[in-house]
Parts: C-alpha cells; sequence; structure tokens
C-alpha cells in the first residue's frame, strides 16, 4: 500500500476469498492494469489481461530495479483507493476515496488520540474501510501498527496480541464488541481507546465496558465508506445516560453533517430526518457511475462542494450543553449491515434470481435471537421444481462472499405483496424455530465430549438438538456465532483448538 501512494499510483483491495467471478468483475470494472500478489494466492485469481506481479516469488526482479526515489506530485484530490461495496442493482459498486479523506481522517483528529505514544492493532481487512483508520491512523502519527495474521482469529488470539504487544488503541465491528465484552473482557483492560462501529451498538454491552474498563475511553463510531470511514463520534462516559440506543454523537473535524426532510429542509431536534454528509471527508464518487453519483452525491444547498445522500434515517437529540447528539433510526432503503458490512438486499436477491430453479425471491434480515442477525431468502420455485437449500446455498457461493450468503431458506408458494404490487416484506414468516430440514439422518452424541459440544452447538445455534454429523453453517451458524462456538468451547474443555 506504501508503494502503491509512493509511485502515485491508487489501490483496489481484493479478498482472495471473493467468488472468481466477483473478482473478475471488479478487476475488470476498475480497469486494473497491474495486480500484486503473492504466489500461493496467484492460481485462484481469475484469469486478467493485468499484469501479475507476485511480492515474493519474484522479488529477484523486483531488486534489480532503480531505488531512487520516485517524482511523483499527488493533490489531495487524487485517488487513494477505490473500495467495493455491496449495490443495490446486482453488482458492487467502487466508491472512489481521495487522500484529502484519508488525511481529514487521522491527521488532527478530535474524536481520538494519535500519537507515536499509541500501539495500534489491524483486525481490519484491507478490503473493510475501518482498515483505512488502523494502518494511516498509525502511520501517519508515527505510532506503532501491530498486524494480525490473515484469517479469522479466535477472540483468545486477539486478546493475546493486545496483551502481548500492548495494543492502546483498537477499533471493533459493533458484533465483534459485544462478543469480547461477553467472553474476553479482561483482555482489554490495558487498552486506553477502543472505537467500535460499523452496527448498532447495544447499549447492556456498552455499560458492561464502561464499568469494567474504567480507564479505557469507549468511543462509538459512525460513517459510510463514501465519507471515509467515520463522520460522527460518541465518546461513551457515562453508561446510564442512554436507554433505547447508543447515540452516534457529533461530526468529527472537517464534516458537515444535516438532518434533513424530503425537501432538503432542515427539520427540529427530536425529528426524525434522513441524514446527509459532507466536508472534507467525502469521496469523489463511485467508479463508472455517474448516474449514480450524481443521485447520491447531490450539490450542497447550505454552501459550497456536496453532500452525500446516507439513506440513514436520524434524529437530533438534546443534551444538556445545547450541542444536539444524533441518533441513528435506522434505513430508508432495503440496505442492511451484517457483521459490519455492508449488503444490498436487492444484490443478493439479483443472485438468487440467477438460478433456473427460482422463479421469485426475496430476502430480508431477521434477528430472531437478540444481538444475532442473520439473512433469510424467501423462494417461489418453478413449476415442478424444489431447489435444497444446500443447492442454493453452493449457486449463492460462487456468486457472492459469504458474508452475503442467507443463513436460511424458505420456499414459499407465493410472496405476500403490497396494495401496489411490492413484496411485503413485514408479512414474510419467520424462519420456523424447529429443528432445520436435514439431508442426512440425525446420529445423537455417543459419549461426554460429543454429548458436551452438541448442548454447546444447540444454545449458540438456538436449536433444540444438534447431531454429530451436523455442519454448523448449514445451521444457520456464521464467523461471529463461530467465535462464540470456540470460546465457549476453548473454556469448557480448557484446551486451544483451530476453527477447523
Amino acid at each position: 500500500l506504501l508503494g502503491i501512494l509512493k509511485a502515485g499510483g491508487a489501490y483496489l483491495p481484493l479478498d482472495p476469498t471473493y467468488p472468481p467471478e466477483r473478482l473478475r468483475y471488479m478487476l475488470g470494472d476498475a480497469d486494473v492494469k497491474l495486480l500484486l500478489t503473492q504466489a500461493h494466492l496467484a492460481p485462484q485469481l481469475p484469469a486478467t489481461p493485468a499484469e501479475v506481479i507476485r511480492l515474493d516469488a519474484d522479488w529477484p526482479a523486483i531488486a534489480q530495479q532503480p531505488n531512487t526515489n520516485p517524482t511523483v506530485a499527488t493533490a489531495p484530490d487524487s485517488l487513494a483507493y477505490v473500495m467495493y461495496t455491496s449495490g443495490s442493482t446486482g453488482q458492487p459498486k467502487g466508491v472512489c476515496v481521495v487522500h484529502r479523506g484519508v488525511v481529514r481522517l487521522v491527521k488532527g483528529a478530535d474524536y481520538v488520540s494519535l500519537s507515536p505514544a499509541e500501539t495500534m492493532l489491524q483486525l481490519a481487512p484491507i478490503t473493510f474501510d475501518a482498515s483505512t483508520f488502523e494502518i494511516w491512523g498509525a502511520l501517519l502519527n508515527g505510532a506503532s501498527l501491530v498486524v494480525m495474521p490473515p484469517g479469522a482469529p479466535a477472540l483468545r488470539e486477539i486478546g493475546e496480541t493486545v496483551r502481548r504487544h500492548g495494543v492502546t488503541t483498537i477499533w471493533l465491528t459493533a458484533g465483534l464488541f459485544h462478543l469480547m465484552v461477553d467472553e474476553r473482557l479482561a483482555d482489554l483492560v490495558g487498552v486506553r481507546q477502543l472505537l467500535a462501529g460499523g452496527d448498532v451498538l447495544s447499549p447492556a454491552h456498552v455499560r458492561k465496558a464502561r464499568r469494567a474498563l474504567p480507564g479505557c475511553r469507549l468511543i462509538n463510531g459512525y460513517g459510510p465508506t463514501e465519507n471515509t470511514t467515520f463522520t460522527t463520534c460518541y465518546p461513551i462516559t457515562d453508561p446510564d445516560q442512554f436507554d433505547g440506543s447508543v447515540p452516534i454523537g457529533r461530526p468529527i473535524a472537517n464534516t458537515e453533517v444535516y438532518v434533513l426532510d424530503p425537501n432538503l429542509q432542515p427539520v427540529p431536534v427530536g425529528a426524525p430526518g434522513e441524514l446527509y454528509v459532507g466536508g472534507a471527508g467525502l469521496a469523489r464518487g463511485y467508479l463508472n457511475r455517474p448516474d449514480l453519483t450524481a443521485e447520491r452525491f447531490i450539490p450542497n444547498p447550505f454552501g459550497e462542494g456536496r453532500l452525500y445522500k446516507t439513506g440513514d434515517l436520524a434524529r437530533y437529540l438534546p443534551t444538556p450543553d445545547g450541542a444536539p447528539h444524533l441518533e441513528f433510526l435506522g434505513r430508508l432503503d432495503d440496505q442492511v449491515k451484517m457483521r459490519g458490512f455492508r449488503v444490498e438486499l436487492g444484490e443478493v436477491e439479483a443472485a438468487l434470481a440467477q438460478h433456473p430453479a427460482v422463479a421469485q425471491t426475496a430476502v430480508t434480515l431477521r434477528e430472531e435471537q437478540p444481538g444475532h442477525k442473520q439473512l433469510v431468502a424467501y423462494v417461489v420455485a418453478h413449476r415442478g421444481q424444489t431447489p435444497t437449500p444446500d443447492a442454493l446455498r453452493a449457486f449463492l457461493g460462487q456468486k457472492l462472499p459469504a458474508y452475503m450468503v442467507p443463513a436460511g431458506f424458505i420456499q414459499l408458494d407465493r410472496l405476500p405483496l403490497t396494495a401496489n404490487g411490492k413484496v411485503d416484506r413485514h408479512s414474510l414468516p419467520a424462519p420456523a424455530s424447529a429443528q432445520p430440514e436435514r439431508t442426512h439422518t440425525v446420529i445423537q452424541p455417543r459419549n461426554r465430549v460429543e454429548q458436551t459440544l452438541a448442548a454447546i452447538w444447540a444454545d449458540i445455534l438456538g436449536l433444540p438438538q444438534v447431531g454429530i454429523k451436523d455442519d454448523f453453517f448449514d445451521l444457520g451458524g456464521d464467523s461471529l456465532l463461530a467465535l462464540r462456538l470456540r470460546a465457549q468451547t476453548e473454556r469448557h474443555f480448557q484446551r486451544e483448538l483451530p476453527f477447523a
């Protein structure tokens, strides 16, 4: 990343676990000319006209290049990176972030202390915009950066890394924050600054963390990728000062926020409206999507520049000091958050509709267990066809990242509709709480170890029983539940276990 920016280029982070079809689309859409990878990853990449450089195996040739300082002129509005997020049209869209946005995020920050005295943990993958805060927040301020090894770390491994390297500043997704509070809160005792966000925080977990970590500054951060990671932040000082939800606070430095009605007029304190954001963090727009850029990045009716139409519903909450805080109230469209990632339900539906047995489909976000959100797909099959959940899951796995594949599939004779003919998502039935449909015979645990493991699985998955041949993800498991599963299993058996 340093080399790309120093050479005057912009980077496009790719996740090698993404389906080849998705990687191929991103490489083509961005017209990538140079692809940096490693020898063990190169065979997994789709065919591309880009020049491929393997940073390990090709090092002898790289070492023959000049070591003179490149002469480039990078301006504040030069492109720094393109980060793809879920798109409602069925394809991901690339957000074009400029250098000015990154500098505004981490230099002269008023929401967090960033200095050479800090040791920051890079826990987010570089395809996730939280990595912008982690990497450049450390390196542009002379702080130390601790990089977690690739792959999904266990909660224990996160805690051990924090303690071993003396991490002082850490960012966690809301879901991971909740898990650490539940399972490994003592591991965070030495942290001085803990930022959490990417989804709604649980007030109960915030109160527990605030009381157990008196020396830690706890901050709720909010912001879309289109405004470079953070837009508003809320320092949580009094854990009893809120009930229903944790506020998202006030705009960080060089940032503007407005809560507006459909006529782009400001709403009074306490009234809900759509959140519009602007200032130095604003992205250039969407790559190769001038129509969508014009739709979402509008001229600022209150001053210079543009505002980004977030699609988030918010309101101002009055405070004793007369400077209101913002409260997040939900979405105005079909975009949802899954484990910190944005998911456009329309993109999942478009992918599922390509299955030859699927006539109609609707996808929704359900929260049958408090704090555990899952995507559920409702499918109307073509006459005479009954696609199995396994087949649908495998089909989507070839097209979408794992976090976008629904945990459950429910077959319906027809989709419920509203009076104007749209899918009535509120009338879609809840997933049955009984055991999921299996294609194999349930084999009961045969000894005490298996009985204990099955009980832990059943408790975490919210199921009455689990057989020893059952697949965790087929039963509705996901990456966050897997972290909880691993933590509880290790604690019970006093053994360190790999995910596999």
